[in-house]
């Protein structure tokens, strides 16, 4: 094994890089991960379908302990990764997705931003929908300074009506019973919420005064939604959601939450934290224990992020390949392998290989600095002079006027070679 850390050094790295598979975007707070995505995608493929919805959803992971899901101005969903962690099985989490759906599905942003823009009071909008309610606020600080803020201490900047609420929420128990599914575990993380926002001081007559529904009302509401349906409770789905909490709650700090989790998701999530705490082997043992014995390739990526975090590069690298080997559309394993790549070795025609098949990895991560910095490696042992220009031009866009961006543009989309035609298209497009 190639170890390039040691000492205080490494030490301080595993602090700061423990975090890696969330991959930070040019958002510092999401998360990047790909058991994660492919998870959520499957469920909101579910809702979409049941419902007759003609579009795809997009969300992103927010790497905080808040209990939040809200939806942006975008219809982006935005979903927490103390939701996760707090959410008992994958029905809660299908549930809460859901209700956000609701909100872009019944239109009621559109028409939020309608009422908001006829009585002319905002001047700047942030559409926040939360499990408990949902706020329009100018201080995005009430979001990160308590948990599901706007359930509770505002009767100003409301983005939802009650009604509309209470309209996401009935959408969510009939997705539910559209799936022929339902269980405890919505109740439960309601219960879970208030019972945290009493700890932090909203008593039940602040919750009172929002204009969303309270939490006994949306408790009762579910009791009440029943379905003579039979329970089509998914095992595989639960299981591959347990696999994902227990890796959120390793890389966290909640002992609440760790505590309370069967075998093997306790040891998974306890290998990680060891791994935190500094001790590679034991975290490495016990890690090794549950791969041979459970059936899950991205057990392979953890154990690649955590020997990654330490220094072990070539033997990270060869996990993180037996990953993407099973899931080929792992971009993250992709990025890191592709990152590590050492050029200097290399021969041209090996060097053209690599060049040529990670370029998708610049149409989808155009904005990945290190990304752009391996290829500019690449460009500079190939003398690829239109690809080097192009790269820098990139680097340097934060820094160009309008006008010259427009003009340096339209010289790049000269260029006959196809490849390059395509990134310059993306970067027009997005900016």
């Amino acid at each position: 094994m190639k170890k390039k850390l040691d000492g205080g050094l490494k030490k301080i790295l595993v602090f700061f890089l423990f975090f890696i598979f969330s991959l930070k975007s040019s958002h510092s707070s999401q998360i990047l991960d790909y058991e994660t995505d492919e998870f959520v995608n499957q469920i909101l493929e579910d809702i979409i379908k049941v419902n007759k919805i003609n579009k795809k959803i997009k969300f992103k992971i927010n790497n905080s302990n808040e209990i939040n899901a809200f939806v942006d101005i975008n219809n982006v969903i935005h979903i927490n990764s103390g939701l996760i962690i707090y959410c008992s099985d994958y029905v809660a989490l299908l549930s809460v997705l859901a209700h956000e759906v609701g909100h872009i599905d019944l239109n009621h942003i559109a028409l939020r931003i309608k009422s908001s823009e006829d009585s002319n009071k905002y001047n700047k909008i942030g559409l926040l929908s939360i499990i408990a309610g949902s706020t329009l606020t100018q201080n995005p600080q009430l979001i990160q300074g308590s948990i599901l803020t706007t359930a509770v201490i505002s009767n100003q900047n409301i983005v939802f009506s009650k009604d509309q609420e209470m309209e996401a929420d009935i959408y969510a128990l009939r997705t539910l019973n559209l799936l022929k599914t339902n269980s405890k575990s919505i109740q439960i993380l309601l219960e879970t919420i208030e019972g945290k926002l009493l700890d932090k001081g909203f008593s039940k007559d602040k919750q009172k005064i929002s204009t969303h529904p309270y939490f006994e009302d949306r408790i009762l509401l579910i009791q009440n939604f029943k379905d003579k349906q039979e329970i089509n409770y998914n095992k595989n789905y639960n299981e591959r959601f347990n696999y994902i909490k227990a890796k959120f709650i390793g890389y966290s700090d909640n002992e609440e939450v760790l505590n309370k989790l069967n075998e093997p998701f306790k040891s998974y999530a306890e290998s990680i934290k060891i791994a935190r705490n500094g001790n590679l082997k034991m975290s490495l043992k016990n890690l090794n224990e549950i791969i041979k014995k459970n059936k899950n390739s991205f057990l392979l990526e953890t154990k690649a992020d955590i020997l990654f975090s330490y220094g072990y590069t070539d033997e990270a690298i060869k996990f993180y390949k037996k990953n993407l080997e099973r899931y080929p559309s792992n971009y993250y394993a992709q990025i890191r392998i592709f990152e590590n790549i050492e050029i200097k070795n290399l021969s041209n025609s090996d060097t053209e290989i690599i060049f040529q098949n990670n370029k998708d990895l610049l149409y989808k991560f155009f904005n990945n600095k290190n990304i752009l910095l391996k290829y500019i490696e690449l460009a500079q042992k190939l003398n690829k002079k239109e690809w080097l220009k192009f790269f820098n031009f990139v680097l340097s866009i934060n820094n160009i006027e309008n006008e010259d961006f427009e003009i340096q543009i339209t010289n790049f989309k000269k260029t006959k070679d196809k490849d390059l035609l395509k990134l310059v298209k993306i970067i027009q497009n997005i900016n």
